[in-house]
């Protein structure tokens, strides 16, 4: 009696195959979050940068405001002049709770108002710092110290 079918070992190897291909073709969605949040860190970097670069070029104040509520921030001229540029971080990055800095400010010789630390999280639970130092205006990005080394 000549029947038509499959045997289990049959299924089941087939079953295996498929899912071994399944695996591999399906992405990871972890590494794109990684991805898009290491691209709006370095977003930020830039656009700290460039308000730095602006108040030199043009030789006034540029001031970058945090939103910690709207998880965020803006660049403007001085605190009245209309929004330069708004950037909502919406990829895993978040500021921290605890930040008492409230905006970081650019004098017209590339300088600042004053040394400040502003602390943000990403998906992965790792805590960075970004550095203003007072007298150069230099921007600096870490891990903070309880996770070490640098990005």
């Amino acid at each position: 009696m000549n029947r038509g079918g499959f045997t289990l070992i049959e299924m089941i190897i087939v079953l295996t195959l498929i899912s071994i291909i399944f695996s591999i073709a399906y992405p990871n969605r972890n590494f794109y979050r990684s991805i898009k949040e290491k691209r709006e860190m370095e977003e930020f970097r830039k656009d700290l940068l460039f308000a730095r670069n602006k108040a030199i070029v043009e030789s006034r104040d540029y001031m970058v405001y945090f939103h910690l509520d709207e998880n965020g921030y803006e660049i403007r001229k001085s605190e009245n002049s209309p929004i330069f540029k708004k950037k909502i971080f919406k990829y895993g990055l978040r500021l921290e709770p605890k930040n008492l800095v409230k905006s970081f400010t650019f004098k017209s010789n590339g300088t600042t108002t004053g040394g400040n630390t502003l602390y943000f999280r990403d998906s992965y639970n790792n805590k960075y710092k970004v550095t203003l130092t007072p007298a150069t205006g230099r921007v600096t990005f870490s891990l903070d110290k309880e996770n070490g080394g640098n990005i």
